[in-house]
């Protein structure tokens, strides 16, 4: 009687690895649901050319006394005592628009800045080098003031880099506060560009404190630097504070694939005791998903929270360097101005006592972070002596998350802002996500694309190869192991089947005699052991999968070498087809324009904005169904249970995992798709090797066995797997022989 292939193990096994890739995919849509949705109409990013836009003040500032309206400055020296009363600003009155910092011309600068009337910050920040499609129409905005049209009509505005507010004390009085946002207490420089002064007054008037503010943008490197500082003009020691607005919001990734990846990440020096030098500054630690700082929306709102430090930085002594924000391929953080040819520079932002995170509520979904920047008290000295002013300078950058670009600039590179860039999803796959490995496969995708192919998907396909082709030991013991393993126990199945029969009522007295059948049918419980190395290769795989979703190499770029557009022109609903791996390939646009999406709402969930007809998906279905046709026997299932199992299984590979796909950027695709083909050629390979040599012959198997058991003085099995084996085999013994005592 022919013994019946064991059907459960045939199914187990392929769901196993299946389920391996699924969850990969899984992990991002998790988070799509969550994506937040397109910025609301009464929110703009925009620079208006007039007009006096109130701003947020954050809850933790006292509210801010009015200053008193058309001032002037004082043309006396400034008196050895304050007169008593409420500070006030000076208001210059109507100042000229912002001004606008380097050129848009990308031979001239890599950016280009406009301010903000609000509180003298940043505007806008565009990245000339960068552009929103392959069609370089549009420049990407790294940064960008956020406005919102309140009920009373006027604007609440949170603008990057913008002055909020001064806190003064004065000897023996009280904190007043001073809101600094009013574009009329900021009086521009008529010589110098991009410099401007505040001035805090005394009730009667007279001068106390200066505020000046100086930028000056590095157009070859990208950066912006932010020099300013507090002078006590008085002839009387005077406290303050500072507040300022930090980063704000990275845009939203346009992509439909991958969910949320906003993160605000900080750079920070360790404590003394681990390292005296002071010098490396570290960033892997304070990795923070955007929607965990965010937080949940209270009764009333947002209330502030505080960003750094929390008790764990405080426990561990760590000293901020810079803080930013990132979304996928884009970054900004403010840090201090070095010199790093310095002997010793000081790598801190040695003036920002707490980042707070602050909120400009548009509504649910809606909503803008930004980190406000407080200073710590500063005890200024009379006008004319040492320690009469205080330096609050820092430098913003806001580029791509490219390290070759971050490590140009020197100061930025001895700062460590290159920690920005980090290759991992985060989540549940985030601790098998080693960065020495991104590293390596990183370091090997540029080698294949700048000294071979000069192509990113044919570098791809290759670091596929590569990387398959090291695992390939382990592949093969794993597969003849489980191949094996299958055999022995589909020639067991009928007697194991008749002891569940005489021992259904009795689950320990079966348990013995399937040890005692194994035994003598000569099955190693080892064989289980035959999918373990499915599971150690997995952070390969994993690291390989986010090394390609976040390098920022592959955005923009075409497929095999751009054929697709070289051949027809860009009217054509064509053309856009895998003109950029970071986007899905795009083989032909909904009304020939990115703007026009289709929203399916029973796959929305799953799949996000359907932009564009993409084959690749259709292609890796393909892949799959051969896949799984070749890897899974065809078995006559036995029970209607497994055979719903057997249809499940295939339709989950086929139609599930290239549907979750189907917004996946190209790269990630040919990745696939590659992996795929190569697991189909490199099985089969492995089974005709199995077939040459008659790994699979029952009878063989028992002498082998059989041979093992009577071998005399053999020595101790060496390596991983064989201690393994072992260790599992002399289980079984004791078992069995527990069994028959």
């Amino acid at each position: 009687m022919p013994k019946p292939p064991n059907t459960a193990l045939r199914i187990a096994v392929p769901l196993i690895v299946l389920a391996l890739g699924v969850s990969l995919v899984w992990l991002f849509f998790r988070s799509s649901a969550n994506k937040p949705a397109p910025a609301p109409t009464q929110t703009t990013q925009t620079t208006p050319e007039g007009g006096a836009p109130s701003a947020v003040i954050p809850a933790s500032v006292p509210a801010p006394t009015p200053s008193a309206a058309g001032a002037q400055p004082a043309a006396v020296p400034a008196p050895t005592e304050i007169a008593a009363g409420p500070l006030v600003l000076a208001d210059w009155g109507p100042v000229p628009p912002p001004p606008t910092l380097g050129s848009e011309l990308p031979g001239v600068s890599k950016v280009q800045v406009k301010l903000s009337r609000a509180g003298v910050g940043v505007g806008t920040f565009w990245l000339n080098e960068s552009f929103l499609t392959i069609k370089r129409e549009q420049r990407v905005v790294v940064q960008a003031e956020h406005r919102l049209t309140q009920a009373t009509g006027a604007d609440a505005v949170l603008a990057p880099m913008a002055a909020l507010a001064i806190e003064v004390t004065l000897p023996g009085g009280t904190a007043q506060t001073l809101a600094l946002f009013d574009e009329r207490h900021w009086k521009p420089d008529p010589v110098t560009p991009a410099t401007f002064v505040a001035e805090v007054r005394d009730s009667a008037g007279n001068p106390v404190l200066r505020v000046h503010r100086r930028y000056e943008l590095r157009a070859d490197l990208g950066g912006l630097d932010v020099h300013q500082r507090i002078e006590n003009v008085s002839g009387a020691a005077v406290s303050c504070r500072w507040f300022q607005v930090g980063p704000v919001d990275m845009p939203v990734d346009d992509a439909g694939y991958g969910g949320e990846k906003r993160r605000v990440r900080f750079g920070y020096l360790l404590s003394p005791e681990m390292d005296p030098t002071r010098s490396v500054v570290v960033s892997d630690g304070m990795i923070l998903p955007r929607a965990k700082v965010l937080g949940e929306r209270g009764a009333t709102g947002f209330g502030e929270t505080t960003a750094w430090p929390t008790a764990d930085t405080m426990g561990s002594k760590y000293t901020l360097t810079w803080v930013g924000v990132t979304n996928r391929y884009f970054g900004a953080a403010v840090h201090p101005l070095v010199d790093p040819a310095a002997k010793q520079p000081d790598k801190t932002l040695s003036w920002v006592d707490h980042v707070t995170r602050i909120v400009l509520d548009a509504g649910p979904g809606h909503e803008v972070m930004a980190l406000r920047l407080d200073s710590k008290p500063f005890a200024l000295t009379p006008a004319g002596q040492a320690g009469s002013s205080v330096d609050l300078s820092a430098g913003l950058y806001a580029g791509p998350l490219d390290k070759a670009t971050i490590r140009k600039d020197a100061s930025l590179d001895s700062l460590g802002v290159a920690g920005l860039v980090y290759y991992n999803f985060g989540g549940m796959c985030g601790f098998c996500t080693f960065a020495w490995l991104t590293g390596i496969l990183y370091g090997i995708l540029h080698f294949l694309h700048d000294a071979v192919f000069r192509d990113w998907a044919l570098a791809i396909i290759f670091l596929v190869v590569i990387v398959r082709g090291c695992l390939h030991p382990v592949t093969r013991w794993s597969q003849i192991k489980t191949a094996r393993f299958g055999k022995q126990m589909q020639a067991v199945g009928p007697k194991q089947k008749a002891l569940q029969e005489k021992f259904r009522d009795d689950p320990m007295k079966l348990q013995q005699e399937t040890r005692k059948l194994w035994a003598e049918e000569g099955i190693s419980p080892a064989g289980f052991l035959g999918c373990l190395p499915m599971f150690l290769q997995t952070p390969v795989w994993i690291a390989l999968y986010a090394t390609l979703y976040f390098a920022f190499e592959l955005r923009h770029q075409g497929a095999f070498y751009g054929v697709f557009q070289s051949i027809q022109g860009q009217g054509s609903p064509f053309w856009w087809f895998l003109g950029d791996l970071a986007e899905p390939d795009r083989f032909w646009y909904f009304a020939g324009s990115p703007d026009k999406y289709l929203s399916i709402p029973v796959l929305s969930g799953l799949m996000g904005k359907i932009g564009s007809v993409n084959v690749l998906p259709l292609i890796l279905g393909v892949v799959f169904f051969i896949q799984q046709k070749y890897m899974t026997p065809t078995t006559q299932a036995t029970t209607p249970e497994q055979e719903m199992q057997m249809k499940m299984m295939k339709w989950m590979t086929v139609f599930m995992f290239p549907l979750l796909m189907y917004n996946a950027p190209a790269g990630l695709s040919i990745y696939f798709i590659a992996n795929s083909t190569l697991g189909i050629l490199e099985s089969k390979w492995i089974r005709r090797h199995m077939e040459k040599h008659g790994m699979l012959d029952l009878d063989k198997m028992r002498a082998e066995r059989q041979k093992q058991r009577s071998a005399k003085g053999a020595k101790a099995p060496s390596g991983f797997m064989a201690k393994l084996t072992a260790m599992a085999e002399e289980a079984q013994k004791r078992q069995t022989g527990k069994g028959g005592r």
